[in-house]
């Protein structure tokens, strides 16, 4: 990559991390009421971001090799709840938020303004696999909860591929899907709370630096290439889960670490991403 496309890439970046900064302050200055985030949250998790799924996924041609992200996504997670298991219990808010990504609300428009559309079925597998580690693994949710509207978006993207669907309806859909990106960024920055805490640096250094490392190192022994290995490195090195507080304290995990372990690895993301960019 050379370093004119290096900063291209990065100024598409920084114009979402500017959305994250306007959503913070849309929040400390009370402009959006509690409930206006919770139907922002629930317009792009429910129609958006479904919708950004569907026309990617039908869209772009998808490499059986991408199939390989998931096996890369298990072993992560895997490893990290196993070591959630063994360190002592006031270690487990550091494993739990730096294991756990946010790989769909900044994950996807990351990986779409860095790598392009054509990546975003790859973010696509790889945040629903960890979306399944987090339900059966980390949290042990029943089986309706693997139920979700970006999972059927892409079941429905899969089946109809070789359908010729009508160009107005692929175009709403296009144009719907494009919203998901701004919308996600202000909804990321509307729930980060300015509650810094030192402690929390370690947690993030897991998350922005050991987990996309250990991502990196297993590209090595996994046969991808290209996108497909840009986009395993970039999701894994995205900041910890927002909803990922209240997944933690569903499991006993004291919230107020895990916000501000959030709050600290989305705050130091924009630095760690230019040196993991250097690798795509």
């Amino acid at each position: 990559m050379t370093q004119t496309v290096s900063l291209a890439e990065m100024n598409s970046v920084f114009t979402l991390i500017l959305l994250v900064i306007v959503g913070i302050l849309l929040r400390r200055f009370h402009v959006l009421s509690a409930q206006d985030i919770v139907s922002i949250r629930k317009l792009v998790f429910n129609i958006a971001l479904p919708t950004l799924i569907f026309i990617s996924l039908y869209s772009n041609p998808i490499d059986a090799n991408v199939l390989w992200i998931i096996p890369g996504v298990v072993i992560i997670q895997a490893l990290g709840y196993v070591t959630f298991r063994l360190v002592p219990i006031r270690f487990r808010e550091t494993i739990f938020s730096g294991l756990l990504g946010n790989t769909g609300f900044m994950g996807y428009p990351v990986t779409q303004a860095m790598l392009g559309q054509g990546a975003l079925p790859l973010a696509v597998i790889y945040d629903q696999t960890q979306s399944f580690m987090i339900f059966s693994t980390w949290i042990h949710k029943n089986l309706r909860s693997f139920i979700n509207p970006p999972l059927i978006a892409m079941i429905l993207a899969l089946i109809l591929k070789r359908v010729a669907l009508p160009l107005f309806f692929t175009n709403a859909c296009q144009l719907v899907g494009n919203t998901t990106s701004p919308l996600a960024m202000l909804f990321v920055g509307l729930n980060v709370e300015l509650d810094f805490h030192w402690s929390s640096l370690i947690p993030a250094a897991v998350k922005l630096i050991l987990v996309p490392a250990l991502a990196l190192a297993l590209t090595l022994l996994l046969p991808v290439t290209g996108d497909i290995r840009s986009t395993f490195v970039l999701q894994s090195a995205m900041p910890s889960l927002v909803i990922g507080v209240v997944y933690g304290a569903e499991i006993g995990l004291d919230a107020k670490k895990l916000s501000q372990n959030v709050v600290v690895s989305t705050l130091l993301f924009p630095l760690t991403i230019l040196f993991w960019a250097r690798f795509f």
